[in-house]
């Protein structure tokens, strides 16, 4: 097996965000924010509704008067919500996959990710939670509701798509034991359809966002490939021909219906976007109840 050239095989490797991302996100979140208040829902919708109580709190001006508890209010005559978990933790979990196979595509699928990484972890900071990335070369940053999106674009620069390590290794009960929310970005190659099961409890939100460059959601067969593993260097030569091509789109299909299945199971958010798309486009289906 000869050396992996990562800058020659995978020229997308780093993080790349463009001179109007800042604008753009933060665009992204104040549209997101004006529509709750719109509606009504009150502070930290994004948050979700969660499912297991755990206490009360006092009201809040402008909040969803159907959060109220009527008996406390006639008892005390005070107004106090009811809290579930997932606002009790207030604490969000971003994970990002910057193995080799994210340097893949024009854009990149780390860039793409890192975007979208940044943008979800953008809209828990304007709801005041506390937001914590991490990725799956090792490292992590804490931003509380004092850090910014600069922080959070400075740090995700310093990622570079490499190893074989993928988002398997962050999706741990324990490492992710006091986020109310989950968000899990990247290629979800490795990542086993039973890690929800054991990922998910009543007042956690998991969500899963599949990135792919469009070369592997509709690869550009010829009669003859060269396929390489950007994680192992491993090389492959054959000759494709339209059955073989069936197949390959056949399995990716397959795959994605299963992830959708294990997605209604568990009552997680799943979907598959193509690197080249907006990254308010993915963060929006995430973001929004």
């Amino acid at each position: 097996m000869r050396p992996l050239d990562l800058e020659a095989l995978l020229p997308s490797a780093h993080v790349r965000f463009a001179p109007d991302f800042a604008a753009r996100v933060g665009s992204l979140v104040a549209r997101l924010a004006g529509a709750e208040r719109r509606e009504g829902r009150g502070r930290n919708t994004f948050l979700g509704a969660g499912e297991e109580f755990v206490g009360h709190r006092p009201y809040r001006p402008g909040e969803d008067l159907r959060g109220l508890d009527w008996n406390l209010l006639a008892r005390l005559d005070r107004p106090y919500v009811r809290v579930m978990r997932r606002e009790a933790s207030e604490r969000w979990a971003v994970l990002l996959d910057a193995s080799a196979s994210m340097g893949v595509g024009v854009p990149g699928k780390l860039s793409c990710a890192a975007q979208v990484a940044a943008a979800v972890a953008a809209a828990g900071l304007r709801a005041g939670v506390h937001v914590r990335v991490l990725t799956t070369s090792g490292r992590d940053l804490e931003v509380t509701r004092g850090g910014g999106l600069a922080e959070l674009m400075a740090f995700l620069e310093g990622e570079v798509a490499s190893g074989d390590a993928g988002l398997e290794t962050l999706l741990v009960p324990a490492r992710l034991r006091d986020s109310g929310r989950v968000f899990a970005i990247g290629d979800l190659f490795g990542v086993g359809v039973d890690t929800p099961a054991r990922v998910a409890r009543p007042g956690r939100e998991l969500a899963c966002l599949w990135i792919l460059a469009a070369e592997e959601l509709s690869p550009p067969f010829t009669d003859a490939v060269e396929w390489v593993d950007p994680e192992t260097g491993e090389e492959l030569r054959l000759r494709v021909d339209p059955s073989t091509r069936a197949a390959y789109e056949a399995e990716l299909s397959s795959e994605l219906e299963r992830w959708g299945e294990v997605a209604g199971r568990h009552r997680m958010r799943f979907g598959a976007w193509r690197s080249d798309r907006a990254f308010e486009d993915i963060a929006r289906t995430v973001l929004d109840p």
